[in-house]
């Protein structure tokens, strides 16, 4: 009976004095130790010598996934913020992961007025409708760490208002323990998988992401190095009504990067807009140093320019970036050009200067796709059959790329995340503009200005960017020729009908050899 009243008494407590941080941080470990040892227990049954093994491994992958799903929402927060980074490795992680686990850019369960005004009241001392004209508590957005309001200041603007869920500080420090000993204790069952390093290093950036100050003036930084590019927008944001757990910006209206019917609808081009996309990010990879570290198609909107009737690209949520020094960024520079180019010594070089080892398999991990040199060009689009085999490499090469993640600065961990997250809108897209090389072009130039802009280095630039286009160019003419002879000697019979499709197998075929 003393042990029930001693229990009644903590909890208690813990209700009055903080709201149940505590026993909600036990409910979310139990019921994620619960997801865990059942996952873990499923797959331990799974025999690899099974006739059935590769459909049940599918399926298990499947209900996996979607236990995990279920378990990320009703635990909220953190969780939903660690599932998105693991929806964006969809180039290691089976399909059925990252497609499900991509739900949670849009499934978050929004909060209650009530905790609202608990955040209003701890920040400001007044209630919403007390600081502006208006204030609507239907949310228009539901994020992992933050929900989104529609309002409008006393002097008449209109603004969408950014409130953090009113636990979330208080339930940081628990939840990172648990998400991370979880995570250990998976690699203990499974030695494949192996990413607590990576969570560990994400802890400080996460931190950053929960004080709204620092975003506003994130946001005002992306938009001071952008501001050449006249289709990037960035809300601007009131500080007088901006605080910790509290940010203010401007309202603009838009459509997410991914509605593509709604894009072609407005009569806007995919191509268009992909090409700006592209040239933004490289912009800050490769020029700026300053990067959005999780532009996930929630975080991107497409409007009509009223004057140019073209596509400008809204870029929200600033709450996390990542530095990229010179010393980095001038080298990652080179290495992605010379890549492009499939200039191996260069390569090697560039990525020796960045303190990578393996300029192979860097290159592998930047690009989402092999890089041997008897590869051909880097792809712009892959098909599912290179997605399986770039999988099927990940699984059975997971010690080499990891270290390689592991020995590559710091820094690049977060670029690796926008490029696979902004690989994966231009897929969705239908892959309509060649990334590798439009952000190529834009290394290139960057290269310029970065080693001074003079006269000497313009003419310097200016041979790379000729040669660079006039390999591209021969390539490509190269085999249209050859696919013309080919096609030419069939017309003639002097060739029978598969040399019509002969460029186009042996292309496939050089795919198939390393698999």
């Amino acid at each position: 009976m003393g042990f029930l009243l001693a229990g009644a008494g903590v909890i208690a407590y813990d209700g009055v004095v903080n709201e149940f941080t505590y026993c909600g941080s036990s409910v979310r470990f139990v019921r994620s130790l619960k997801t865990a040892a059942l996952i873990a227990i499923d797959y331990l049954g799974l025999n690899e010598l099974d006739p059935e093994y590769e459909r049940k491994i599918k399926a298990l992958h499947k209900s996996s996934a979607e236990r995990l799903l279920d378990t990320c929402l009703l635990n909220g927060g953190l969780y939903i913020k660690v599932g998105q980074g693991f929806a964006a490795v969809n180039h290691i992680l089976p399909i059925e992961y990252t497609s499900t686990l991509a739900k949670l850019q849009d499934e978050c369960l929004p909060t209650s007025k009530a905790d609202v005004q608990k955040v209003f009241r701890s920040d400001f001392g007044q209630l919403p409708e007390e600081i502006y004209k208006e204030f609507d508590y239907k949310p228009v957005a539901a994020a992992s760490l933050a929900q989104v309001f529609k309002a409008r200041l006393p002097s008449g603007e209109q603004v969408a208002v950014k409130v953090q869920y009113n636990d979330l500080q208080k339930r940081f420090i628990s939840d990172m323990a648990t998400i991370i000993f979880l995570q250990d204790i998976i690699e203990l069952i499974f030695k494949d998988y192996n990413f607590g390093w990576i969570l560990n290093d994400l802890r400080k950036n996460l931190v950053h992401e929960l004080d709204f100050w620092h975003e506003g003036q994130n946001a005002e930084r992306c938009a001071k190095d952008l501001q050449k590019l006249n289709y990037v927008l960035v809300p601007k944001i009131y500080w007088p009504h901006t605080k910790t757990r509290v940010l203010t910006m401007e309202w603009m209206d838009g459509l997410k990067i991914s509605n593509v019917e709604g894009i072609k609808r407005q009569k806007l081009s995919i191509a268009d807009i992909d090409l700006k996309l592209y040239n933004m990010f490289a912009e800050q990879i490769f020029k700026t140093g300053f990067v959005h570290a999780d532009p996930h198609p929630g975080n991107i909107f497409v409007r009509k320019n009223a004057r140019n009737g073209k596509a400008d690209i809204i870029l929200l949520d600033h709450g996390l970036y990542e530095e990229l020094p010179a010393n980095v960024r001038i080298p990652l520079c080179d290495f992605w050009v010379a890549t492009v180019m499939r200039d191996e010594a260069k390569m090697k070089v560039a990525a020796q200067q960045m303190n990578v080892v393996d300029h192979l398999k860097f290159g592998d991990v930047l690009f989402q796709q092999p890089v041997q040199m008897h590869e051909g060009p880097i792809r712009s689009k892959l098909t599912q059959e290179d997605i399986d085999y770039v999988q099927k490499v990940a699984r059975e090469n997971f010690d080499i790329i990891m270290s390689t993640l592991k020995e590559m600065p710091r820094s690049l961990l977060f670029v690796v995340r926008n490029l696979n997250t902004v690989r994966a809108i231009g897929n969705m897209h239908g892959d309509v503009v060649d990334r590798p090389c439009a952000m190529a072009r834009h290394a290139q130039h960057c290269l310029y200005v970065q080693r001074g802009g003079s006269p000497l280095e313009y003419l310097k630039w200016l041979q790379r960017r000729f040669y660079f286009e006039y390999c591209l160019w021969s390539k490509a003419f190269r085999e249209r020729l050859l696919n013309w002879y080919l096609n030419f000697l069939y017309i003639v019979g002097r060739a029978p009908p598969s040399a019509r499709t002969l460029m186009r197998d042996i292309r496939k075929q050089d795919q198939q050899m390393l698999t």
